[in-house]
């Protein structure tokens, strides 16, 4: 179980609505590494069970049950198969875990980072996420990465997105979450300022820990 999902859920569920890009012009690009299905079959098993991963799985299309049900983390998987498993989960487990999409971004973060906990490390903290934009394009094949520090913690900039989500980013808000949490941060905020899906330049993230 991810550490955020050990804490009380947030009185909101995410916004949803915006505009949404599955494929973009070139559908080679908008691809991204099968490790980010391993994280959410991990949840779905610890969550549902294997009779409710099993029954999720099948109210999904071919393709993208092969890589929920199998996921090779260093397969490259269509961006839009991801989406589908995501809106699938959010469907299934909403009324019981109304910040589902943040639950599945924490599992990602879980599986990259390991189950060891320690005492916040600012310094430490910021490097892992430099790192995560220095190597972005080992998991996604499209857009890149600004890491900037701030006087309460980092800001990620995510820009060039020929495909992009309101789910991937409700994702994304668990992912630095969880990161935070893990790597000691004990109130962690995590804020979108900016968003593609509503017609910005970036989608960007404000993560407050100190």
């Amino acid at each position: 179980m991810s550490l955020l999902q050990e804490r009380p859920a947030p009185a909101h569920p995410p916004r949803l609505e915006g505009k949404e890009v599955l494929i973009g012009p070139d559908p080679s690009v908008c691809k991204v590494k099968g490790v980010m299905f391993g994280g959410r079959k991990q949840f779905l098993l610890d969550t549902l069970g294997e009779e409710g991963f099993i029954k999720l799985l099948a109210k999904l299309t071919p393709r993208t049950r092969g890589y929920a049900k199998t996921p090779l983390a260093s397969s490259w998987c269509e961006f839009e198969s991801l989406i589908e498993l995501d809106r699938a989960i959010h469907e299934e487990l909403k009324a019981n875990y109304p910040n589902v999409l943040a639950l599945i971004g924490a599992a990602s973060a879980e599986l990259g980072i390991g189950r060891v906990y320690k005492s916040l490390d600012s310094e430490e903290l910021e490097k892992f996420l430099e790192n995560n934009a220095l190597f972005h394009n080992q998991y996604q094949k499209f857009g890149s990465v600004k890491f900037e520090k701030t006087p309460n913690g980092a800001r990620m900039i995510y820009s060039a997105y020929p495909c992009y989500s309101p789910i991937f980013c409700g994702s994304a808000i668990g992912y630095f979450q969880e990161s935070i949490l893990r790597h000691g941060g004990a109130n962690p905020t995590v804020t979108e300022t900016k968003c593609q899906c509503h017609g910005d330049r970036t989608c960007t993230f404000e993560l407050n820990w100190k």
